[in-house]
């Protein structure tokens, strides 16, 4: 039997998250800019997501992604190149590649590059244990990704970037001395300050000045935390109803379909809403832990440890950010914000995980026969 037709025990569940939540972010993201012509450009960007989902879950198979892993690495940073040199400008970032009418940002696919980049080092480079002397290549790599992120400038992707690395790392043993830590944590105290003195732009000091408080600026940088706050306390308990959202229908609330979708969402549906929604991506991530734990290959375990760091990282930060917790630093929500790349990310990473899923149902069956 062709391995295509395998599905894997946790494929269903994994679905049925992924449509349910994909639908809702679409009726959220519908509630939040109903005036505007971003719902029908996302139900675009969601209909080529789902096709993707599709290709990668049944017709890509692990062992290619493995393959070509390094490939489509070097592809996303040759992207991020060819974006500081001609990339297109917008709010102040040059995040963008223009191909016609649309608009591509590798810097989402970044996401997804570093997971396979990792996952395929650790596959290729097998030790019983590892010392920070091995694994030197793959974080100066990471690295590498990090600062060309950064450039655009887009310190909340390129952060996300190395988290997911460092997700990966943590499910590696790898010995770190006393002496490296040490050296770790000077060498981050030196960092954070030459990056505030030097690297970071003011309106970045700005947004972290005004994390510890949002009071300082209420009508400037501290407006839109406080805006979210107001919008997320109004939902108390039930919410105010679909498209009942006063901060969001009057138009209050800023970057409503993008970063603060959330705020949306918590206005409308109050407190039980949001648990509906925190329970539904606890449970996606809960299955990519399964499939990573179930899968007999390094590569496919760790790149779905890669998935699970992206999905929970940003569904984390987001939050995060717009209970003010976290600096406003455009950090999407899965399966929310309006954004073809982001979508088209989150799409190709639930497919991936439905092809381990699938790869994982296959062998097993062989080793049944």
């Amino acid at each position: 039997m062709s391995g295509r037709h395998f599905l894997g025990a946790r494929s269903a569940n994994i679905i049925f998250v992924f449509v349910l939540l994909t639908l809702i972010g679409l009726a959220n993201l519908y509630s939040a800019g109903a005036e505007t012509t971003y719902f029908a450009v996302q139900l675009r960007h969601t209909v080529i997501g789902f096709l993707c989902f599709v290709v990668t879950g049944w017709f890509v198979s692990p062992r290619l992604m493995n393959t070509y892993a390094y490939l489509f690495f070097g592809a996303i940073c040759i992207g991020l190149v060819v974006v500081l040199i001609l990339g297109h400008t917008a709010g102040g970032a040059q995040r963008w590649i223009r191909l016609g009418s649309f608009r591509f940002q590798p810097s989402e696919m970044a996401k997804l590059a570093v997971a396979f980049a990792v996952a395929k080092f650790f596959y290729h480079n097998r030790l019983p244990q590892y010392f920070l002397r091995d694994i030197w290549p793959i974080l100066a790599v990471c690295l590498a990704t990090f600062v060309l992120i950064f450039k655009q400038p887009d310190f909340g992707t390129a952060g996300i970037c190395l988290l997911i690395a460092l997700t990966q790392f943590a499910f590696v043993r790898v010995k770190v001395g006393f002496r490296a830590i040490l050296a770790a944590g000077i060498g981050a105290c030196i960092t954070a300050l030459v990056g505030w003195s030097f690297l970071l732009r003011p309106y970045q000091k700005q947004r972290i000045l005004t994390l510890l408080n949002p009071g300082m600026d209420p009508s400037g940088s501290g407006y839109n935390s406080l805006q979210s706050l107001v919008a997320i306390g109004s939902g108390k308990v039930f919410g105010k109803g679909f498209m009942q959202g006063t901060q969001t229908q009057l138009q209050f609330l800023p970057a409503r379909h993008t970063d603060f979708i959330f705020s949306v969402f918590a206005e409308e549906h109050g407190f039980w809403g949001c648990m509906f929604i925190f329970l539904l991506f606890a449970a996606l991530i809960y299955q990519c832990l399964e499939i990573s734990r179930e899968s007999k290959d390094v590569f496919n375990a760790l790149l779905g440890i890669g998935i699970a760091g992206l999905l929970t990282i940003e569904f984390s930060l987001n939050v995060a950010m717009v209970l003010g917790m976290f600096p406003v630093v455009g950090m999407p929500l899965p399966f929310f914000s309006y954004g073809g790349s982001a979508m088209l990310t989150v799409c190709l990473s639930v497919g991936i995980l439905i092809a381990i899923d699938r790869d994982n149902a296959r062998k097993s069956s062989q080793s049944i026969l």
